[in-house]
């Protein structure tokens, strides 16, 4: 995303460090830019997560008779690469701190502007949102909500695990 804002991007790192402040899965260095872009790429991680897990899941759900009456081996590594998408961008799409520098700004901004607009009278017309807001639209809306439960419950039925596993043993008597 800083590429497509022609923000000079710098080293970047891949493999996953500990630091001071917990794991740190990689990194991006990037220039300093004004608050609208940085908001923009750090948002960037969260966007592109949720589509992939949206896509993902949409693109297996539509062929799962596809995969269920091709080899039974073809739809054991289809279901098994969906799951480890899902665990993998689930687990790392969310923006760190450093990402979000400038967000608040940006936000209180937006809403002093929209609130003095409001104040001094200016209204928008709806009627374009009839356009917009379909049945179809909904549907949309419904079905990625439904997706977007599918890394949720694979995070749950982890923890469940290993909770199941180490639970006993961490119990103080």
């Amino acid at each position: 995303m800083a590429t497509i804002l022609f923000v000079p991007v710098g080293e970047m790192e891949f493999v996953p460090r500990k630091s001071a402040h917990g794991a740190k899965l990689g990194s991006v260095e990037i220039a300093d830019t004004d608050p609208i872009r940085r908001a923009m790429i750090g948002f960037a991680p969260v966007f592109a997560g949720i589509a992939l897990i949206v896509g993902a899941v949409y693109f297996f759900s539509s062929n799962i008779l596809f995969f269920q009456n091709n080899n039974p081996y073809v739809f054991i590594a289809v279901s098994l690469a969906l799951v480890y998408l899902l665990f993998a961008v689930s687990n790392t799409m969310f923006s760190s701190s450093k990402d979000m520098e400038g967000t608040v700004e940006i936000l209180i901004t937006l809403l002093i502007i929209f609130g003095a607009a409001y104040i001094l009278g200016f209204r928008s017309p709806l009627a374009y949102l009839e356009k917009i807001l379909t049945k179809e639209f909904f549907g949309i809306i419904q079905k990625s909500t439904i997706f977007l439960l599918a890394p949720i419950i694979l995070d749950l039925s982890i923890l469940g695990i290993i909770k199941l596993f180490t639970g006993s043993r961490n119990q103080r008597f």
